[in-house]
């Protein structure tokens, strides 16, 4: 990572010692499980304590409402909400949906145990939930289009939340700056030359505009994206950006 364009976060950190890495790097690359990991634990793991739960909502909604601008009582907070919601709710279904798949000895049980009523209640996501669940999702995916529909709510979240105040139909370089500064933390001149960077990778240099119709096929990059080439990963600003001052990389497969 660039020690001046980017904050000097250490993902090192973020590897947990009970998740099975050989298994998902079977499916995600070094890369998308270093973004996924952060999504869970700096994005939306708000209280930090390792799951995630409608307490981390509460916390995130707050801290996002007060990044765009927003006041508690408008209407774009209380979408975000609502938004946030459904998307925690679709999230648990999904990771239980899973839990329920992937139960082992399912074809041995008798037809009693196989008519008992189902109790699992699942409340919370782990990282381990969390990583898995990206895995198969992402495994079938090309395109934001391909992910659930409750997915596709997220890239819709976060580009009203970097928006903010601003009444255009896009994000301009300021709400970007804004983002930069009040989610990533950067300050300074990292600031300005992360912004220049970043803004003009996501408009292709001002050839297109930060619309949420862009902004969708820079999540799905950033979901997708294999390595530390893409724009999507400047939807947060805060990974590897030393393709900024090197030479792109050739990657070979060795047969």
């Amino acid at each position: 990572m660039s020690a001046t364009l980017a904050p000097k976060l250490n993902f090192s950190r973020f590897r947990d010692s009970g998740i099975d890495y050989a298994s998902l790097q079977k499916l995600l690359s070094p890369f998308q499980i270093e973004k996924l990991t952060f999504f869970f634990k700096v994005f939306f793991d708000a209280d930090g304590n390792g799951a995630l739960d409608a307490s981390d909502f509460t916390i995130l909604n707050e801290k996002l409402r007060n990044i765009a601008g927003w006041d508690k009582n408008s209407e774009e907070y209380h979408r975000l909400v609502d938004n946030n919601s459904v998307f925690l709710e679709c999230l648990l279904d999904q990771v239980k949906i899973e839990l329920n798949q992937d139960r082992e000895g399912l074809e041995l049980r008798s037809w009693d145990e196989a008519l008992k009523p189902n109790k699992v209640v699942i409340n919370s996501v782990t990282l381990n939930q969390w990583l898995n669940m990206w895995a198969k999702l992402c495994a079938s995916a090309s395109g934001i289009n391909d992910f659930p529909i409750w997915v596709q709510l997220i890239p819709t979240m976060l580009f009203n939340v970097v928006r903010g105040k601003n009444n255009l139909p896009y994000i301009s370089k300021d709400c970007l700056r804004n983002f930069y500064e009040n989610f990533a933390g950067m300050k300074g001149g990292e600031l300005d030359k992360l912004t220049e960077q970043g803004f003009e990778t996501m408009t292709a240099n001002g050839d297109y505009m930060l619309n949420l119709d862009n902004y969708c096929l820079l999540f799905s990059n950033f979901m997708l994206g294999k390595t530390i080439y893409g724009p999507g990963k400047f939807l947060f600003g805060c990974f590897d950006n030393s393709d900024m001052q090197e030479k792109y990389k050739i990657i070979t497969i060795a047969e």
